[in-house]
């Protein structure tokens, strides 16, 4: 995870301050520099300082209704009292409501994903501990693991009374969820209040083909509450390859598009978009599809549902129709040279006959790429070949 370190602003006036270091990839954070804390403030006059970021897409920013920029944004004139907060993108939107203190420095960091649920969240704020309490943390979902400078120490929801001024580092995690990380300082007399939001990971730290394919990668998961909505579950496959890479196996992490197509255990097929394929009239757009995620249940066990081997079935061969085939012509030998490299200077992995049919892998200007055997792969001159669809 890369470290964003939070510290006051340079062009204020601070003294005898509290200061929350955290590392952070995709949640929201709301970090409350309390006014009982933070004295000469002079260049605030009495207002609070507010500033919003969005991972990974820009959202505009409202407070109480009334649009004040998009992300990043940072201003000095919050008004104290109770606020609403709104970061808003084309597809999502996200309220908060805050108490800002006069004096005081505000910051929201959120991640919106694809929806309520793949998104995730993290609010800090402190206040005066009148139980000696200095540090509580709840979590959505509970039973989290929470762990200081890296001692697991309980579960969430948490609280501790025990820790003694200074930093430490915390991180949060649960099985099937993005971890959060943060570095964090305790103040004697305070206790900092941390709320979590964690983003359920929708595929595997690696994920492989399945059993018998050669272009359907497993994406399944034993995990309810994703596989419950599966639209929502193909969007954020899709969120997740493109902000933090897809670990496919034989190629490592992909941050460019990996799917083609997306089948689910219900037998529904979504397009590279992750929109829903209802007419079967309109599979036809999948021809030239290659590479293809299922998801499953792992509650089912290994392979297809039924109900997805029927779609294939209805479908077709995906893929296939987009495939080039290369027939070797007459050569005056009998057979032709397959090169490790294309050009004349490759060395000979082996030779094809005449009339044979491969499938091509890769086509250059004089050369070609073929697949001659589930293990040897090379190149033929083009001058001997035949390419067809």
């Amino acid at each position: 995870m890369p470290i964003n370190t939070l510290t006051p602003k340079k062009e204020l006036n601070f003294s005898n301050i509290v200061v929350y270091f955290l590392a952070l990839l995709g949640i929201v954070f709301i970090v409350y520099f309390g006014g009982n804390v933070i004295k000469n403030i002079g260049n605030l006059k009495g207002k609070a300082a507010f500033q919003a970021i969005s991972q990974y897409q820009e959202a505009e920013v409202l407070v109480n209704g009334k649009s004040i920029g998009v992300t990043p944004i940072q201003t000095d004139e919050i008004t104290a009292g109770e606020n609403k907060i709104t970061l808003k993108t084309p597809s999502r939107q996200y309220d908060t409501t805050i108490q800002f203190f006069q004096n005081t420095q505000i910051v929201v960091n959120q991640d919106m994903g694809v929806s309520e649920m793949f998104s995730s969240g993290q609010n800090f704020w402190i206040e005066k501990s009148a139980a000696g309490t200095v540090l509580s943390i709840t979590s959505e979902p509970n039973n989290a693991k929470v762990f200081i400078d890296e001692t697991e120490i309980g579960t969430t929801p948490y609280s501790n009374s025990n820790l003694t001024t200074g930093e430490y580092d915390l991180r949060v995690e649960a099985p099937g969820y993005e971890s959060h990380i943060a570095r964090i300082k305790i103040q004697k007399g305070f206790n900092l209040n941390i709320s979590l939001k964690l983003f359920p990971i929708p595929v595997p730290a690696k994920v492989n083909l399945m059993e018998g394919s050669e272009n359907l990668y497993n994406v399944s998961t034993g995990t309810g509450s994703i596989y419950a909505d599966v639209p929502s579950w193909v969007k954020s496959v899709i969120y997740w390859n493109k902000t933090r890479g897809i670990n496919l196996a034989g190629t490592g992490i992909n941050k460019e598009p990996v799917f083609d197509y997306y089948l689910d255990y219900k037998g529904d097929i979504y397009n590279k978009d992750g929109e829903l394929i209802k007419d079967p009239a309109d599979y036809e757009q999948l021809k030239n599809a290659e590479r293809g995620a299922y998801l499953g249940r792992t509650s089912d066990g290994n392979g297809l549902s039924q109900a997805a081997k029927e779609t294939l079935q209805n479908i077709g061969e995906i893929g296939t129709s987009g495939e080039k085939t290369v027939t070797i012509k007459q050569t005056g030998t009998g057979w032709l040279r397959v090169r490790d490299v294309a050009g004349l200077t490759g060395g000979e992995v082996a030779r094809v006959d005449v009339g044979g049919s491969y499938k091509l892998l890769e086509e250059q200007e004089e050369w070609v790429k073929i697949m001659v055997s589930d293990t040897v792969q090379g190149w033929v001159s083009k001058t001997y070949v035949d390419i067809s669809q």
